[in-house]
């Protein structure tokens, strides 16, 4: 079993569809029984328990207020332990909010679990490809449209992931208050 805190931006409902329609065609949905766009702050792990890493979110989420997010850019990024190439839709505005929200929560319970090795780059995964060249191409055709996602991040969530094909379970949504 395995914790993971998540962002999950607030979007108009004309952004999510456009964001819902390419996760969906181009296996973005990362998770069984997705849980939709969002960006992931503390990625899955075992270090804590669940009432530790609720406490540190409460903690986190109240020294943090709501942040105002643009996404403009999809950027290909190849990850070397899977092999697979994911398009990423980037923050332009709300991007160092973000990263200082990251390096926040990496912190008390997730301490030891910061994988300095690999840099933290904020996103909502739009698809995944097995070859690299067609992750590319997406990002050029979704960069010619010029889009421009604004949302705003109001709240985090944590969530446990089980495996064997069950969806996560949110145990905790805490406002950012800060």
């Amino acid at each position: 079993m395995s914790l993971v805190i998540l962002g999950r931006p607030r979007l108009t409902p004309t952004n999510r569809a456009w964001i819902d329609t390419l996760r969906s065609r181009h296996r973005g949905n990362l998770f069984a029984g997705d849980i939709g766009p969002h960006v992931t702050f503390v990625f899955p792990t075992e270090a804590a328990t669940e009432t530790g890493a609720t406490s540190h979110l409460a903690t986190v989420a109240g020294e943090i207020g709501p942040l105002a997010l643009s996404f403009r850019c999809a950027l290909p990024v190849k990850d070397t332990l899977s092999g697979e190439t994911y398009v990423y839709l980037v923050p332009d505005e709300g991007l160092s909010g973000l990263v200082r929200l990251h390096d926040r929560l990496y912190t008390g319970p997730f301490a030891e679990t910061l994988r300095l090795d690999l840099p933290y780059l904020p996103h909502i995964t739009l698809g995944r490809f097995d070859e690299p060249h067609l992750a590319k191409a997406l990002a050029d055709d979704l960069n010619a449209q010029e889009p421009e996602i604004t949302g705003r991040l109001e709240t985090v969530e944590l969530f446990r992931l089980s495996g064997g094909g069950e969806p996560p379970k949110r145990l905790a949504e805490l406002a950012l208050r800060g």
